[in-house]
């Protein structure tokens, strides 16, 4: 997929996990390679009990927008 940019080191996903904690909510980000993997990395987080939400976003340099409009336009051409 030569229209895919990636940042940190072609890692192809990134998760906001955001976990409660006594001083309020606490949000770490993490990039991995296989989305099998996120399952690790919330086992070796903090507790998964304290876990509020993950968003889990392919990791590219415009945030999807670029492949989003693409998508957009081809789905108004067939309506």
């Amino acid at each position: 997929m030569s229209n895919v940019v990636t940042l940190h080191d072609g890692k192809r996903w990134k998760a906001s996990i955001e976990y409660q904690t006594n001083e309020g909510s606490n949000c770490t980000e993490h990039y991995f390679e296989e989305i099998s993997d996120l399952h690790l990395i919330i086992e070796h987080g903090p507790d998964w009990n304290l876990l509020r939400r993950c968003i889990v976003t392919l990791n590219r340099f415009d945030d999807g927008e670029e492949q989003n409009s693409v998508e957009k336009a081809r789905h108004a051409e067939r309506s």
